[in-house]
Order: C-alpha cells, then sequence, then structure tokens
C-alpha cells in the first residue's frame, strides 16, 4: 500500500492506494489529523471493466472529490494507458 499525501482548502488528506488486489484496485481518501488516519471520505475502486466511486462520505464537498478525482486518474488510469494496457469506461 502507498499513501500519497494532499492538501485541499487548508486540511490535510491523504489517498491510500492499493494495487494488486486478486479482484480490484482501490484508493482510499482519507483526512489527517494529527498526523493520523481519520475516518473513511472516499474510496475508488478499478477492475478490468469499470472504475467506481464505492463510497463518498457525508460532508465531502466537491473540491475534494476533484483533487481525489485527479490523484485516481494519475495512479490508476495513467499508468495503464502508458503501458498500452485497455482502459475501464471513465
Amino acid at each position: 500500500m502507498a499513501m500519497r499525501g494532499f492538501t485541499v482548502g487548508g486540511r490535510e488528506y491523504a489517498a491510500l492506494i492499493v494495487l494488486g488486489s486478486d479482484d480490484f484496485d482501490a484508493m482510499e481518501v482519507v483526512e489527517m489529523i494529527d498526523g493520523s488516519r481519520g475516518g473513511l471520505l472516499l474510496e475508488f475502486r478499478m477492475d478490468e471493466e469499470s472504475a467506481r466511486l464505492t463510497h463518498l462520505g457525508a460532508e465531502v464537498g466537491i473540491p475534494l472529490l476533484r483533487a481525489s478525482l485527479e490523484i485516481f486518474r494519475e495512479e490508476f488510469l495513467e499508468p495503464r494507458r502508458a503501458a498500452g494496457l485497455a482502459l475501464p469506461a471513465w
């Protein structure tokens, strides 16, 4: 698992990236509070056929969603495109 930190609106977040699962790859987004992970805000999953947002927390603003989608694209879709692999519907 890899972790990528980012800031939105002065708040710190982390994208926890899990690649190579048997069924799907995933990215979870959590708020970082005093250096510790807070609760799950967003979860994205991707398999050979689809890319999905499987969890959307109740208080997720559009700026956080947009920043998270950009990280998902960079970490999941761009490497597949660069390798010449098929992309799920995006």
